[in-house]
């Protein structure tokens, strides 16, 4: 069987592990870095917030319970008292986290596969195991295409919808970013849509 020449040998034999009996490959790429880390750029914009603000707390904390305040004189007390600067640390973790989350994200998008198949829309990620996120037919929405100028693309198809604790939804529009070949992605999301409405018409007559 041919090589997808725009994958990697190992996510070659990944993508080609999670096909389907009579499933075939109609466009595969890989994405860019630059491009999959650029939507992470507002998360990582909150964390610098987020963890400066900890991290002045945490100061501020040490400085009042561990230096008195300037006075030299730490303040004795029980333990708790004590530790209390510390308790800033988890939320100074979480803003690191979401500082580095761009990189994180760049570092995964050399280690993924995002694909367009005869009955889906699936996305393959190595690491410790092996992640595949997949999108039937049914659940392609309006697809949008965003081209760059080095001829990479984002192509976007599905939308999903996250509810929060106090009632309220958020819709975030799903696809592939930075991936070579967009037209060429396009053109096979709309022949799996087509075949699809093809095939329910055939249904609906018979």
């Amino acid at each position: 069987m041919r090589s997808l020449s725009n994958l990697t040998p190992e996510l070659d034999n990944a993508v080609r592990a999670e096909l389907r009996s009579g499933e075939e490959i109609r466009y595969a790429g890989m994405p860019a870095p630059k491009y999959t880390a650029r939507k992470m750029w507002p998360i990582a914009a909150f964390g610098l917030l987020f963890g400066g603000f900890a991290a002045f707390w945490i100061s501020a904390a040490a400085w009042g319970v561990w230096f008195g305040g300037g006075t030299g004189k730490p303040l004795n007390g029980p333990a708790p008292l004590v530790l209390f600067p510390l308790f800033g640390l988890p939320f100074l973790a979480i803003g690191l986290a979401m500082i580095c989350s761009p990189w994180w994200v760049a570092r995964s998008a050399r280690r993924t596969a995002c694909c367009v198949t005869s009955q889906r829309a699936m996305q393959v990620r190595l690491g410790r195991t092996i992640k595949t996120q997949s999108w039937g037919v049914e659940e392609l929405s309006e697809i949008s295409k965003e081209l760059y100028s080095d001829g990479l693309g984002t192509v976007l198809f599905a939308k999903s919808i996250t509810y929060g604790n106090k009632g309220g939804a958020r819709t975030t529009s799903e696809g592939f970013y930075g991936v070579p070949e967009p037209r060429a992605c396009e053109e096979a999301l709309l022949e799996l849509k087509a075949s699809f409405r093809s095939a329910s018409d055939q249904q609906t007559e018979a």
